[in-house]
């Protein structure tokens, strides 16, 4: 593009389908549900979308999922497409409508991502086919020659990560217990999150060891949901029902997507991603109120916060001991919900619901304990399989 959209885009609707153990509904209904929630926040109607962007869903079988979508939903959208990056997705499909409306291609853009990978409604044909379990089916990841005959999971390349920098920078199990921790004490203040029980370093330790040093507790939540965005010109949204929330700055960066080739497993895409975000937007860490980071396991929040530049590389598990400084009220407020740890973790519409957070925060709707108070700018990033994809998206008021 020849010129930027910073400050000319604008969150104006947000919605949420039922979250956690939903085996009532299936994942389009999910969607028709986040989505019918996010138009009736905005005062928008079906007829005013003409963009409709989605991240697909597990089964790998549904092709042109946007399109089925928008059918499903009445919507005949000039602009539409699906894209799957993981976790990083959700912002890229932000950064797609920012783009689109940006350039004339669309004026309002929905969002929209749901999944049944807890109670994994309408994938029994899918499992019968590929594995004997949804775990087994979700767990299955790896290059096929150099990984898969050796048995890793996803979640063994992230303690990957946690002992690499245990190794480097005397991190500890403590350190990252108190990440989840602290995210759990903002989920207990959230009404639909999935776990609100507050816990302590002890428990977190004392959970079920998945891969070492990364116990159960220290791992995503395992969900069904979906949520929605719907975004427009800001011209536009000053005439809309809420408060609009401004796209300032965005940046991603895809490094590889197997394991066996990364570089440095102790520095992440963030880094560049977020340069791009800062950039775009003019800002930098300082300029931050509260940071939504994509907590897919209790050593990426710390990784980020070096990578985004709130402390130097190596000061993370430090920089989160006690808990005082990143939770609501401390120096850079992060996970503000619960995030993956305990609001809800349903695959990939997972990101969703941190920039969902981030407009409740900035607007400000957050309930009473979880506001950040006199926030007016919230960072949020996105990270996809083996710290494969990273996206940055910076918001603020109006």
């Amino acid at each position: 593009m020849s010129e930027s959209w910073s400050g000319q885009i604008a969150i104006v609707g947000i919605g949420e389908s039922e979250i956690g153990t939903v085996p009532h509904k299936t994942p389009m209904q999910m969607h028709a549900e986040a989505a019918r929630a996010a138009l009736e926040d905005c005062g928008l109607d079906r007829a005013d979308i003409d963009g409709v962007l989605t991240a697909g869903i597990t089964n790998p079988m549904e092709i042109m999922h946007s399109v089925l979508v928008a059918e499903y939903l009445g919507i005949q959208p000039r602009f539409t497409t699906s894209m799957h990056i993981g976790g990083a997705t959700q912002i890229q499909l932000v950064i797609s409508a920012a783009n689109a409306i940006h350039a004339g291609m669309a004026n309002a853009v929905l969002v929209v991502s749901a999944d049944s990978i807890r109670s994994f409604v309408g994938y029994e044909s899918l499992v019968s086919m590929f594995a004997e379990s949804a775990t087994e089916l979700l767990s299955s990841i790896g290059h096929p020659q150099f990984e898969l005959p050796y048995g890793p999971t996803l979640i063994s390349a992230y303690a990957l990560a946690a002992t690499r920098h245990m190794h480097e920078y005397g991190t500890t199990e403590e350190q990252m217990a108190q990440v989840a921790v602290s995210i759990r004490k903002h989920a207990s203040m959230h009404p639909t999150a999935q776990k609100r029980k507050p816990m302590t370093i002890d428990q977190v330790l004392a959970s079920k060891m998945i891969s070492w040093p990364l116990t159960k507790d220290m791992c995503s939540v395992v969900s069904d949901g979906g949520g929605a965005l719907i975004l427009t010109s800001l011209e536009r949204a000053r005439d809309l029902k809420k408060k609009p929330v401004a796209l300032l700055g965005a940046g991603a960066r895809t490094f590889q997507e197997h394991l066996s080739l990364v570089d440095d497993v102790v520095r992440t895409g963030a880094v560049d991603a977020g340069r791009q975000a800062y950039g775009m937007a003019g800002l930098g860490p300082k300029d931050i109120d509260f940071a939504e980071f994509y907590d897919c396991f209790s050593i990426t929040p710390i990784l980020f916060l070096e990578d985004f530049g709130f402390c130097e590389k190596g000061e993370g598990g430090r920089f989160v001991e006690g808990g005082s400084r990143i939770e609501i009220g401390g120096e850079i407020p992060i996970v503000t919900h619960g995030g993956c740890h305990a609001h809800c973790h349903p695959g990939t519409p997972s990101g969703l619901f941190h920039i969902i957070e981030a407009v409740k925060q900035l607007r400000p709707e957050a309930e009473e304990g979880r506001q950040v108070e006199g926030s007016r700018v919230g960072l949020i990033n996105g990270l996809g399989g083996h710290f494969s994809s990273h996206t940055a998206l910076i918001v603020g008021t109006d």
